[in-house]
């Protein structure tokens, strides 16, 4: 004869189950690919902030304009003149058509490209910054997955799930919102987009989240 208490037990072995099997599983949140990647490496640097030094010229070439930006290279624009500011700082500039043969003036010229020794990129923590700022919204995402599995039948899978959805959005929403400091002034120049860290859009869709079991 069935015992009365036989669903009762069967759900709180299901319920010892699933918890079980969610502590042994990882969610990770931030950029996923493998070590060394160039979107990995962006992210790095933006995160911690970092010295850029030229490697394979004497100076960083910062575009200016659009068209410079589009170029790339320096190399690749003509008629390009050298105006040095101070040791290890200076411009290369172009000089409109109607200016030659007249004194130097300038807004006589086009402004393409800064030359610096080096550029100081500010830490802007994205995956950091986002976990200090929405600690209390994953404390209830992590109460929500283990009450979806005692009392919605969720699987550790689906609770797991549930958490890396939710914390993707928040670190997303921390992008588009909270990051400081601004981008630069010369930075803006070129740029698409006011938002710090965001241009092409790139570095925003490569944040993704997985979930790993321990192995």
């Amino acid at each position: 004869m069935a015992s009365l208490f036989d669903p009762f037990r069967e759900d709180m072995a299901r319920i010892k189950r699933e918890l079980e099997k969610l502590q042994g599983l990882k969610i990770h949140v931030g950029i996923m690919g493998d070590a060394g990647s160039d979107i990995l490496t962006i992210a790095g640097v933006h995160e911690y902030g970092a010295t850029i030094h030229a490697k394979k010229a004497k100076n960083l070439s910062i575009p200016l304009t659009d068209e410079a930006k589009k170029a790339g290279s320096p190399r690749n624009v003509k008629d390009l003149q050298f105006i040095q500011i101070s040791p290890g700082y200076g411009y290369l500039v172009r000089e409109k058509p109607k200016a030659k043969g007249k004194e130097y003036d300038p807004n006589n010229y086009d402004w393409l490209y800064m030359l610096v020794d080096s550029v100081e990129i500010p830490e802007r923590s994205f995956i950091r910054g986002s976990y200090d700022d929405g600690k209390d919204a994953l404390d209830s995402l992590c109460k929500e997955a283990v009450d979806g599995i005692v009392y919605s039948h969720w699987t550790a899978e689906q609770a797991a799930d549930h958490v890396g959805k939710l914390a993707l959005e928040m670190t997303r929403d921390y992008f588009n919102t909270k990051l400081e400091p601004a981008k630069s002034k010369t930075t803006q120049l070129t740029s698409t987009q006011y938002q710090p860290l965001f241009d092409t859009g790139r570095l925003y869709n490569s944040i993704t989240y997985s979930v790993e079991a321990d192995q």
